[in-house]
C-alpha cells in the first residue's frame, strides 16, 4: 500500500467513524466513546502520513511545508478536505 492510498483511505475512514461516533454520542450510546477514539487514532495516521508526504515533496518550498504541517495538526478535518481536493495535486504528481 503506497502513501497516497494510506492518506486517502485513512482520512475517509476517520471522517465517517467520527461522524458515527458523534451521532451515537448525541443518542447517548455507550459505544460512542469507542467510535470517537478509533476515529481519532485513524486521524492521527492521516496526519502523520500527510506530513511525511508534504515534507518529502520537492515541488513546494519550506514555508508551504510548514503551513501544511500546522494546518494538519491544528485543523485536521478541514485541512484534510482541502489537501485531498486541491493541495495534493500541487504537492505531488498524483491525483
Amino acid at each position: 500500500m503506497n502513501l497516497g492510498s494510506i492518506i486517502k483511505s485513512s482520512f475517509v475512514i476517520s471522517f465517517f467513524i467520527t461522524l458515527v461516533g458523534a451521532y451515537l454520542k448525541l443518542k447517548h450510546s455507550y459505544s460512542a466513546d469507542m467510535f470517537l477514539k478509533i476515529g481519532l487514532a485513524v486521524m492521527l495516521v492521516f496526519i502523520v502520513s500527510s506530513i511525511i508526504e508534504v515534507w518529502s515533496s520537492t515541488r513546494i518550498d519550506k514555508n508551504e511545508k510548514i503551513m501544511w504541517s500546522i494546518a494538519f495538526i491544528f485543523m485536521g478535518t478541514f485541512s484534510g478536505i482541502i489537501y485531498l481536493l486541491m493541495g495534493r495535486k500541487r504537492v505531488t504528481n498524483t491525483n
